[in-house]
Parts: structure tokens; sequence; C-alpha cells
């Protein structure tokens, strides 16, 4: 009995080596629309089993090397993805095979679309300018005094300035003078603190990946937002996302 299993596996190898011998065999297919029977172009040929692939032609036909048992998948948009091994009579057939898919619809997300106005750049907020009131003519500028009274007058008895060095300001203001001044460069650190925090969750890089808008208006866009600081700081990038674009729509249709 053990000698007549020996020979069973031994056949079996056998047609298992001689099968492999044969090697590979040049499949030529074409992928049509079921419904108009037209070649599919540039369609996905993926041989699942060998992890290789290719695409279709224009008129929809490929080939290449495969061997028999191979699970090839067929993929397009717009169309659903079909499944097939290949069989022996496949590869005994020296022809085309036409290898037929369904359309199907797919439902990709909604898009909105905003139109501009063609003076969109032109309405602009008139910001106003600082007018210096300078003179057209270098000359024209008022002389603030003559050579001669520049300095000290000469015989003008000296005395030391001791309420310009620091150490004697401090000691001349009360203590209420002294601790409102504190408070306000407080104040004034806090605010410094508190904007380059605001400037890590809105700044223009952030608005410019998330709207695509133009440098020229970004920076009345931004003034436009109005964010609060508990608005932005410490939320999500996500949520800041949304927020910006809600601002970006009525922005848009102002």
């Amino acid at each position: 009995m053990n000698k007549g299993l020996y020979i069973l596996v031994f056949l079996l190898l056998t047609c298992a080596l001689k099968a492999q011998s044969k090697g590979d065999f040049l499949f030529k297919g074409k992928v049509v629309d079921k419904e108009e029977s037209k070649g599919i172009p540039f369609a996905s040929v993926f041989v699942i089993t060998q992890n290789k692939g290719t695409a279709t032609s224009p008129d929809g036909n490929f080939n290449f090397r495969i061997f028999v048992g191979d699970s090839i998948r067929i993929s397009s948009v717009g169309y659903a993805d079909y499944t097939f091994a290949v069989s022996a009579e496949m590869a005994s057939r020296n022809e085309v095979i036409i290898i037929e898919v369904s359309p199907q619809a797919i439902n990709l997300d909604d898009v909105e679309v905003f139109q501009l106005s063609d003076d969109f750049y032109l309405r602009r907020k008139i910001r106003d300018t600082l007018k210096l009131n300078l003179p057209e003519n270098i000359m024209d500028f008022p002389l603030l005094g003559l050579p001669d009274d520049i300095g000290p007058p000469v015989n003008t008895p000296f005395t030391f300035p001791i309420a310009t060095i620091p150490i004697f300001q401090d000691l001349s203001r009360n203590p209420k003078q002294a601790r409102i001044i504190r408070q306000m460069e407080e104040a004034k650190n806090f605010l410094s603190l508190r904007e380059r925090e605001r400037l890590k969750y809105f700044n223009k890089d952030i608005v410019k990946k998330v709207t695509r808008i133009d440098d020229r208006v970004i920076d009345e866009f931004m003034e436009f937002c109005k964010f609060l600081d508990g608005e932005i700081i410490g939320r999500s990038e996500y949520e800041i996302t949304q927020k910006i674009l809600e601002r970006y729509k009525a922005f848009l249709r102002r």
C-alpha cells in the first residue's frame, strides 16, 4: 500500500512539473463596455497572484504573459470592478479575449462654487494714511535756532542732571506711580505673549493653506475674520479650518 502511495505522489509531482515546464503564455484581451461594446481606454488590468499589472490602450486592448490559474482584476473609473481566473481554455485560444465590465455610478462629494464680482479686488476699505506735512523743498524746513544759540550759556552754572538718571527717577516717583507703571509693563508683556500664542493657530500660512486666497487681500480677510482669542487658541486644526472657511464664504459674499 505504501508503494502505491509513493507512485501516486510521484505521478502528481510529475504532472505539476510538466505543467510548469509549459511556462507562461501570452494573454491577449480587450476590455469593453458591457452596454455599448466600446473599448475602455486606460483601464487597470492587475494580476493579483503575481502582483503586477498594466493598462489598456486607447482602444481597450492589452496583453502580457501570465500562467493558467492567475487571478486578474479589471477596474476603471465609472465601472464596477471585475475579477476572473485564467482558465486552460483561455490559454488554448489563440485570439483576443473580450472582457465586458458593467458601468457603475459613483457619487462624489458636493462642491460649492462662488463667483467673484468683477470689482472684487477694488472694493477695499479706505485706510487713513500718515500725513507728515513735509515741505516739497528741503530748504523750506524751519530752523530750530541760530548756530550761536546751540549749547549751554557761557556764564551759566552747571547743575548735575539727577532727574535724568533712571535710579533717581525711580526714587522720585511715588509708590502709586511705580505700581501703575509696573502693571502697564506686565500688561504689555501679557499682550505680547498672547499675540504670539494666537499666531500659532491663526496666521497667513494657515489661511493660505485653507483658502488659497490671493496675497493682495489676505490682510483684509484676516482683519475681516475678527476671531476672539477664545475662539482659536487651543482649538484643533479641524475646528480652525471650519471657522476660516465660514468666514471666507462671508468674505466672498460681502
